[in-house]
Protein backbone atom coordinates (compact mmCIF):
# COMPACT_ATOMS: atom_id res chain seq x y z
CA UNK A 1 0.00 0.00 0.00
CA UNK A 2 1.09 3.74 -0.47
CA UNK A 3 1.07 4.52 3.19
CA UNK A 4 3.49 1.77 4.27
CA UNK A 5 0.83 0.20 6.87
CA UNK A 6 1.36 -3.62 7.36
CA UNK A 7 -1.37 -5.65 6.04
CA UNK A 8 -1.80 -8.63 8.19
CA UNK A 9 -4.08 -12.21 7.61
CA UNK A 10 -5.74 -13.74 10.37
CA UNK A 11 -8.28 -16.51 11.24
CA UNK A 12 -11.28 -14.28 13.12
CA UNK A 13 -14.36 -15.44 14.36
CA UNK A 14 -16.38 -14.76 10.75
CA UNK A 15 -13.94 -16.67 9.21
CA UNK A 16 -10.32 -15.67 7.49
CA UNK A 17 -9.41 -11.93 6.35
CA UNK A 18 -6.92 -9.38 5.68
CA UNK A 19 -6.79 -6.16 7.54
CA UNK A 20 -4.92 -2.72 6.87
CA UNK A 21 -5.44 -0.07 9.48
CA UNK A 22 -8.68 -0.31 10.40
CA UNK A 23 -10.62 -1.68 7.68
CA UNK A 24 -11.03 -5.67 7.58
CA UNK A 25 -11.88 -7.51 4.54
CA UNK A 26 -13.37 -11.01 4.15
CA UNK A 27 -11.34 -13.68 2.30
CA UNK A 28 -13.46 -15.28 -0.49
CA UNK A 29 -13.92 -19.28 -0.75
CA UNK A 30 -10.71 -20.05 -3.27
CA UNK A 31 -8.63 -17.53 -1.11
CA UNK A 32 -6.45 -19.30 2.05
CA UNK A 33 -5.37 -17.70 5.39
CA UNK A 34 -1.55 -18.81 4.86
CA UNK A 35 -1.10 -18.56 1.07
CA UNK A 36 -2.64 -15.04 0.62
CA UNK A 37 -0.36 -12.72 -1.78
CA UNK A 38 -0.11 -8.92 -1.62
CA UNK A 39 -1.33 -8.14 -4.28
CA UNK A 40 -4.88 -10.09 -3.45
CA UNK A 41 -5.07 -8.61 -0.25
CA UNK A 42 -4.15 -5.28 -1.69
CA UNK A 43 -6.91 -5.66 -4.06
CA UNK A 44 -9.90 -6.83 -1.25
CA UNK A 45 -8.82 -4.04 0.49
CA UNK A 46 -9.55 -1.67 -2.22
CA UNK A 47 -12.62 -3.39 -3.10
CA UNK A 48 -13.61 -2.98 0.78
CA UNK A 49 -13.24 0.80 0.78
CA UNK A 50 -14.84 1.18 -2.52
CA UNK A 51 -17.82 -0.49 -0.73
CA UNK A 52 -17.73 -0.38 2.99
CA UNK A 53 -21.37 -1.66 3.33
CA UNK A 54 -22.50 -0.70 7.28
CA UNK A 55 -20.42 2.12 8.53
CA UNK A 56 -18.52 0.91 12.28
CA UNK A 57 -16.00 3.06 12.86
CA UNK A 58 -18.35 6.39 14.36
CA UNK A 59 -20.96 9.07 12.99
CA UNK A 60 -20.09 10.89 10.01
CA UNK A 61 -17.65 13.99 10.81
CA UNK A 62 -19.83 16.42 8.95
CA UNK A 63 -19.08 19.49 6.97
CA UNK A 64 -17.27 22.12 9.04
CA UNK A 65 -18.57 25.80 8.47
CA UNK A 66 -16.21 27.60 10.48
CA UNK A 67 -15.46 28.67 14.38
CA UNK A 68 -17.49 30.06 16.95
CA UNK A 69 -16.62 33.79 16.80
CA UNK A 70 -17.39 34.08 20.74
CA UNK A 71 -17.00 30.74 22.38
CA UNK A 72 -14.40 29.45 20.05
CA UNK A 73 -14.18 25.44 18.44
CA UNK A 74 -15.58 24.26 15.16
CA UNK A 75 -19.42 24.45 14.23
CA UNK A 76 -20.57 21.50 12.43
CA UNK A 77 -23.12 20.66 10.08
CA UNK A 78 -24.18 16.55 10.29
CA UNK A 79 -26.32 14.11 8.62
CA UNK A 80 -28.19 12.47 11.39
CA UNK A 81 -30.55 9.84 11.88
CA UNK A 82 -33.77 12.38 12.33
CA UNK A 83 -32.05 15.24 9.57
CA UNK A 84 -29.86 17.21 9.47
CA UNK A 85 -28.40 19.12 12.47
CA UNK A 86 -25.45 21.42 13.22
CA UNK A 87 -23.40 21.04 16.51
CA UNK A 88 -21.11 22.68 18.45
CA UNK A 89 -19.33 21.53 21.78
CA UNK A 90 -21.91 19.20 22.60
CA UNK A 91 -24.83 21.14 22.15
CA UNK A 92 -26.91 20.23 18.32
CA UNK A 93 -30.01 22.13 16.56
CA UNK A 94 -31.66 20.64 14.54
CA UNK A 95 -32.22 22.61 11.02
CA UNK A 96 -35.49 23.61 10.34
CA UNK A 97 -37.30 22.00 7.30
CA UNK A 98 -37.18 25.15 5.26
CA UNK A 99 -33.42 25.55 5.53
CA UNK A 100 -31.69 23.34 3.17
CA UNK A 101 -28.26 21.62 4.73
CA UNK A 102 -26.78 23.19 1.56
CA UNK A 103 -27.31 26.70 2.44
CA UNK A 104 -26.27 26.90 5.88
CA UNK A 105 -23.99 29.49 6.88
CA UNK A 106 -21.81 30.28 10.10
CA UNK A 107 -23.94 33.17 11.03
CA UNK A 108 -27.30 31.04 10.70
CA UNK A 109 -25.89 27.86 12.39
CA UNK A 110 -24.79 30.53 15.62
CA UNK A 111 -28.09 31.49 16.07
CA UNK A 112 -29.88 27.66 15.94
CA UNK A 113 -27.36 26.87 17.74
CA UNK A 114 -27.77 30.04 20.63
CA UNK A 115 -31.66 29.37 20.07
CA UNK A 116 -31.29 25.95 21.15
CA UNK A 117 -28.91 26.69 24.30
CA UNK A 118 -31.63 29.45 25.47
CA UNK A 119 -34.13 26.62 25.41
CA UNK A 120 -32.55 24.85 27.73
CA UNK A 121 -30.72 21.99 25.18
CA UNK A 122 -26.55 21.13 25.67
CA UNK A 123 -24.04 20.57 27.91
CA UNK A 124 -24.53 20.89 31.64
CA UNK A 125 -21.88 22.54 32.99
CA UNK A 126 -18.79 20.54 34.09
CA UNK A 127 -18.22 20.35 37.71
CA UNK A 128 -21.44 21.64 39.07
CA UNK A 129 -24.00 19.49 40.89
CA UNK A 130 -26.97 20.08 42.96
CA UNK A 131 -26.67 21.27 46.49
CA UNK A 132 -27.16 18.15 49.07
CA UNK A 133 -28.95 18.77 51.94
CA UNK A 134 -26.65 18.92 55.27
CA UNK A 135 -26.77 16.50 57.84
CA UNK A 136 -28.31 17.42 61.28
CA UNK A 137 -26.13 19.28 63.45
CA UNK A 138 -24.59 17.24 66.42
CA UNK A 139 -26.78 19.43 69.13
CA UNK A 140 -30.08 18.55 67.69
CA UNK A 141 -28.96 14.94 67.65
CA UNK A 142 -28.12 14.85 70.95
CA UNK A 143 -31.80 16.62 71.98
CA UNK A 144 -33.36 13.56 70.58
CA UNK A 145 -35.64 11.37 72.89
CA UNK A 146 -33.73 8.69 75.54
CA UNK A 147 -35.63 5.60 73.42
CA UNK A 148 -34.22 6.84 70.63
CA UNK A 149 -30.75 6.48 71.85
CA UNK A 150 -31.82 3.22 73.02
CA UNK A 151 -32.66 2.08 69.59
CA UNK A 152 -29.50 3.28 67.55
CA UNK A 153 -27.53 0.31 68.74
CA UNK A 154 -29.60 -2.26 66.86
CA UNK A 155 -29.75 0.31 64.30
CA UNK A 156 -25.97 0.67 63.49
CA UNK A 157 -26.01 -3.59 64.11
CA UNK A 158 -28.44 -3.55 61.61
CA UNK A 159 -26.51 -1.03 58.86
CA UNK A 160 -23.22 -2.61 59.71
CA UNK A 161 -24.83 -5.72 58.20
CA UNK A 162 -26.27 -3.88 54.63
CA UNK A 163 -25.00 -5.31 51.37
CA UNK A 164 -23.23 -3.78 48.40
CA UNK A 165 -26.14 -5.50 46.10
CA UNK A 166 -28.97 -3.55 48.21
CA UNK A 167 -30.62 -6.86 49.71
CA UNK A 168 -30.64 -5.74 53.30
CA UNK A 169 -34.09 -4.04 52.57
CA UNK A 170 -35.61 -7.67 51.88
CA UNK A 171 -34.19 -8.89 55.00
CA UNK A 172 -36.09 -8.53 58.07
CA UNK A 173 -33.86 -6.58 61.10
CA UNK A 174 -32.19 -9.01 63.81
CA UNK A 175 -34.25 -8.87 67.10
CA UNK A 176 -32.50 -6.97 69.92
CA UNK A 177 -31.12 -9.17 72.73
CA UNK A 178 -33.53 -8.19 76.21
CA UNK A 179 -31.15 -5.87 78.04
CA UNK A 180 -33.14 -6.63 81.17
CA UNK A 181 -31.45 -10.14 80.73
CA UNK A 182 -27.61 -8.50 81.08
CA UNK A 183 -28.23 -6.58 84.19
CA UNK A 184 -29.42 -9.80 85.70
CA UNK A 185 -26.86 -11.61 85.88
CA UNK A 186 -24.48 -8.69 86.40
CA UNK A 187 -26.92 -8.35 89.68
CA UNK A 188 -26.26 -11.94 90.62
CA UNK A 189 -22.38 -11.73 90.29
CA UNK A 190 -22.41 -8.47 92.83
CA UNK A 191 -24.12 -10.43 95.61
Amino acid sequence: PEDGEMIVAGLGRFGPYVKHGKVFASLEDGDEVMTVGLNRAVTLIAEKKLKPGRARFGADPGKPLGDHPDKGGPIVLKKGRYGPYVSHDGVNATLPTDMAPESVTLEQAIGLIEARIAKGGGKPAKGKKAAKPKPEPKAEAAAKPAKAEAAAPTARRAAGRKQASGKAAAKPAAKPKKAAAKPARKAKAAD
